[in-house]
């Protein structure tokens, strides 16, 4: 309805326009014609009592100059006439009354506006007309509202002379109302008309309108908006010859019916791409494409999917392809991959990281099907819209093979981590004699590199050992189950000592693995009794000994140099054994601390890229150095908590602390 008010008033206004021109042009040319026959008719009304009213004027016969004037005043549009003599003195005058018809002689009562008339400029003229031998008048046009006015000279000839001399003038108004009148009333029955006219024409070519074009626009805005909410109407095509309105009906269904063909085609995309990515085995993500572009094609497709070998988790070198096909496998080079074999159209498979992973090989369908380029585009643009699925799929392959992969990894790190938690004693304090022993051990990652243990010796002597591998991760925690493993077996020996420990342990990890690894220790005997310590150092961390001197507190080092476990000289020439390691002996006094550290607490940094460092350690035994040992490890951590705002560990964190205490036995 809207578009039909739209053109209806357009169509009004231009009617109105071209109505108000036609009719104002009509207007315009009857009164010009009107006021031409007004002005002819009394210029024959003038030519032709011109004679008789000159003659009586010079014969001064005032009664024949009225009553001439009378005839001519109540037959036609006269109203008034003026009669002038040669010096323009008003001789008579007559006058008719619009409204009345009443005529009379008013030269009396209304002289003023005839003074006037007769200028010295129409006097002139008409001397010059009248030698020149022209129509001897003038003619005015709209002297005032709805009237003309001519003047002319009255001319007479003297006895035989052919000269002529002007003896008056006669002075001649009419009335142009009859032409206002007919004006008007031409304009009610043109407006009546148009109007009528106008009626017509907007009903009649609205309703045609309506019928030729409106309704099918409405059907097609109606049929529009049931497509956005998935319906498909069609429109009835109008039984009439030929227009632009039934081609576009017609185009409107065709376009339906390729729109519900290609939702077809989506659905069935969609489906054999869902099929496609549901797949997790190459073998069979290479069967459902060949599958499912012959379902799409609807038509026999020999259809070849060539797999590179690292899809199929295969041996052979990378670049060459594998062609899955149910009862064959063929092979071909990767330098083929771009050079299509006549007749045939390769497409390249990748997946989302860019990496080549399959190729899908079929019969060039403008060769084999009658060259029909379109079947070919169609199954091509299938291709194209698969290869999202196909990726899918194959990122899914590679998803779970990477998922297996990972944990397989997860499970031997937890394996070696339980192997692992099992080669450290379980308690975290213990009393040994005169020693109380207390340890922490904080691994940084599933697989720790750190390693402590203790041994009670046949000679009833404590054995220590702390030790460091290079890295985290399985290959350290099976190091250290080397060490543990061998550890168990010398400790049995008889009067071993702490460096001959080492030296074995030495030879053991060069020996086993591959010498990328070496583990740094400190080895301690301790004589529970009387507190002498025997050690030795691997290119451990020095560990730290708070004493009492004096009733002072003072930390000391205990110094010891040897190279790390598995370390392989390059030049052993230097010394006679140069895989031996020093002893050193000290003697504890009660209240007197070892303190024995991986470097993992010491180099352990803040947010500030500060580390804990050895002087705060120093700072935190001797404050701490009163309390037992449990207490002194468990304030140690805090501090050293404290210290990292509890963020995850870069290293593994391992300490003892052995406090020589008589006193409380």
């Amino acid at each position: 309805m809207r578009l039909t008010a739209k053109i209806l008033s357009w169509l009004l206004a231009s009617v109105v326009v071209v109505m108000i021109m036609f009719t104002s042009l009509a207007i315009y040319m009857l009164q010009k014609n009107l006021e031409e026959e007004a002005f002819r008719s009394h210029k024959l009304i003038y030519s032709l009592f011109l004679p008789t009213i000159t003659r009586y004027l010079w014969e001064f016969d005032i009664t024949g100059i009225k009553e001439t004037l009378t005839n001519i005043i109540e037959n036609n549009y006269a109203n008034k006439i003026y009669i002038y003599d040669a010096d323009s003195v008003l001789v008579t005058y007559l006058y008719k009354d619009k409204k009345t018809g009443k005529i009379s002689n008013i030269k009396d009562t209304k002289m003023s506006e005839s003074g006037n008339i007769i200028t010295p400029e129409f006097k002139m003229q008409l001397d010059k007309k009248s030698l020149s031998n022209e129509e001897f008048f003038i003619y005015q046009d709209n002297i005032m509202k709805d009237t003309s006015r001519i003047i002319g000279a009255m001319l007479h000839k003297k006895g035989t002379s052919t000269s002529s001399s002007i003896i008056g003038y006669f002075v001649l108004d009419y009335s142009t109302d009859n032409i206002a009148v007919a004006v008007q009333s031409m304009v009610r029955g043109v407006v009546i008309l148009a109007l009528c006219v106008t009626i017509m024409l907007v009903v009649s070519i609205g309703f045609l309108l309506r019928q030729s074009l409106i309704n099918n626009i409405l059907k097609l805005s109606q049929a529009s908006l049931d497509i956005t909410r998935g319906t498909f109407t069609r429109i009835e095509e109008p039984k009439r010859s030929k227009d632009e309105m039934v081609d576009l009906v017609k185009n409107f269904n065709i376009m339906i019916s390729q729109i519900e063909i290609n939702q077809e085609n989506l659905k069935l995309l969609a489906e054999e791409g869902i099929k496609i990515s549901s797949k997790f085995d190459i073998s069979d993500v290479a069967i459902q494409i060949a599958e499912s572009l012959q379902k799409i094609a609807k038509i026999n497709l020999h259809i070849e999917v060539f797999v590179i070998y690292s899809m199929l988790a295969s041996d052979q070198v990378e670049g060459y392809h594998e062609m899955i096909k149910s009862g064959q496998r063929n092979f071909i080079r990767f330098a083929e991959e771009l050079k299509e074999p006549p007749n045939k159209k390769r497409f390249v498979i990748k997946d989302s990281a860019g990496r080549n992973c399959v190729i899908l090989q079929i019969d060039d369908l403008r060769a084999v099907h009658l060259f029909s380029f379109t079947a070919a585009q169609s199954i091509y643009n299938a291709i194209l819209a698969l290869q999202i699925s196909i990726t899918n799929a194959l990122d899914n392959i590679r998803f779970v093979a990477e998922q297996k992969e990972q944990q397989r990894l997860v499970s031997e790190q937890e394996t070696a981590r339980l192997v692992q938690n099992n080669l450290m004693p379980k308690f975290e304090y213990r009393r040994v004699g005169f020693f109380e022993i207390a340890n922490h051990f904080e691994a940084a990652t599933e697989c720790a590199g750190d390693w402590w243990n203790y041994y009670i010796l046949p000679n009833n002597k404590l054995l220590l050992l702390l030790g460091d591998v290079t890295g985290h991760g399985t290959a350290s925690a099976i190091l250290t189950a080397v060490v543990k493993g061998y550890c168990d077996s010398i400790h049995i020996q008889p009067n071993i000592t702490a460096n001959e420990i080492l030296a074995q342990l030495d030879s053991v990890i060069r020996s086993s693995g591959d010498g990328s690894k070496v583990m740094t220790m400190f080895s301690a005997i301790l004589d529970p009794n009387n507190g002498v310590i025997e050690f030795s150092n691997a290119a451990h961390n020095f560990p730290m000994l708070i004493k009492r001197n004096n009733e002072k507190k003072s930390v000391e080092k205990l110094v010891a140099q040897g190279r790390p476990l598995g370390y392989e000289l390059v030049n052993n020439k230097e010394t006679e054994n140069p895989y031996s390691y020093a002893l050193k002996r000290i003697q504890l006094e009660s209240g007197d601390i070892l303190f024995i550290f991986s470097d993992g607490l010491i180099e352990a940094v803040n947010s500030e890229g500060e580390e804990f460092s050895e002087k705060r350690l120093k700072n935190a035994l001797q404050r701490y150095s009163e309390s037992e040992a449990s207490i002194i490890k468990e304030n140690i951590m805090h501090d050293f908590r404290e210290f990292t705002s509890y963020k995850k560990l870069d290293d593994d964190v391992t300490f003892l602390v052995c406090k020589f205490n008589k006193e409380a036995a």
